[in-house]
């Protein structure tokens, strides 16, 4: 459940503690203190633990929007005006662009150190002359994973590390399934034909599957959804793109 529903379940009195990120422990790539007013930002904190007891704010910044200030959760922006007692939770977009400044804001504060990834414990898929990079966190049991790769069909040029990266709580089984296609033969070949044919994997259980070791990476890169993607520079996009938004953003970071 995505933190818009969140603040809106918290707002109509239905609580929903655990599900927020805790203070103090800010997402990858955040910077470590407020670019605001320190009085404005003592006001925004006091209000909201007043209120909201359960909303454990990260960071807080200036936004695009003069008169409200941006509240970094990790998972999510929200938006806060100077005193905290109003919160609005959505997309903040540039009417001549059409861009979608939360999400890209976002994805800035979240960016990750590509080479540092394990590409090692990743599925490898080279396609054309494989200078592209882009790195998947994938659920073989995931509806929105599978049109990923359906979409990313019509990719050139590209190398595609996937992780595998079950949500057992959400899709019983996941684990398993990650683990057989990790034990086959060729996990390439496994992983694409379960996500396009829904062709079982031949692989049993086997030593070495990365899987606890990827949800220790998923939980230290704050990965709480799937699709998530990286592209070479780092930036991350969340849920399935069609294609031709997905090679946008490729040739913008392989200029």
């Amino acid at each position: 459940m995505r933190l818009i529903r969140r603040v809106a379940m918290l707002l109509a009195a239905v609580v929903c503690a655990t599900l927020f990120v805790v203070a103090g422990a800010p997402a990858a790539g955040t910077p470590a203190t407020d670019d605001v007013p320190a009085d404005v930002a003592a006001k925004i904190r006091a209000t909201l633990h007043e209120r909201i007891p359960e909303l454990r704010v990260g960071q807080i910044h200036k936004s695009p929007m003069a008169g409200l200030y941006e509240i970094n959760t990790g998972q999510e922006l929200l938006y806060t005006n100077d005193t905290g007692t109003l919160i609005f939770a959505g997309r903040i977009v540039d009417t001549k662009s059409r861009a979608d400044l939360t999400a890209q804001r976002w994805s800035d504060l979240n960016a990750i150190d590509f080479s540092a990834l394990p590409l090692d414990l990743a599925i490898k898929s080279v396609k054309g002359d494989g200078s592209r990079k882009l790195a998947v966190f994938a659920d073989p049991l995931c509806p929105y994973c599978r049109q990923l790769e359906q979409d990313m069909q019509s990719l050139n040029n590209v190398t595609v590390f996937t992780f595998l990266f079950p949500l057992e709580t959400i899709h019983p089984g996941a684990t398993a399934k990650a683990v057989q296609i990790w034990c086959s033969k060729d996990r390439d070949a496994a992983w694409s034909k379960w996500m396009l044919q829904k062709v079982e994997p031949a692989g049993a259980r086997c030593d070495g599957a990365p899987v606890t070791k990827l949800q220790a990476l998923g939980d230290k890169l704050k990965i709480d959804s799937t699709p998530t993607l990286f592209t070479a520079d780092g930036r991350r996009v969340r849920g399935a793109i069609k294609q031709d938004e997905l090679e946008h953003i490729l040739a913008d970071v392989h200029k």
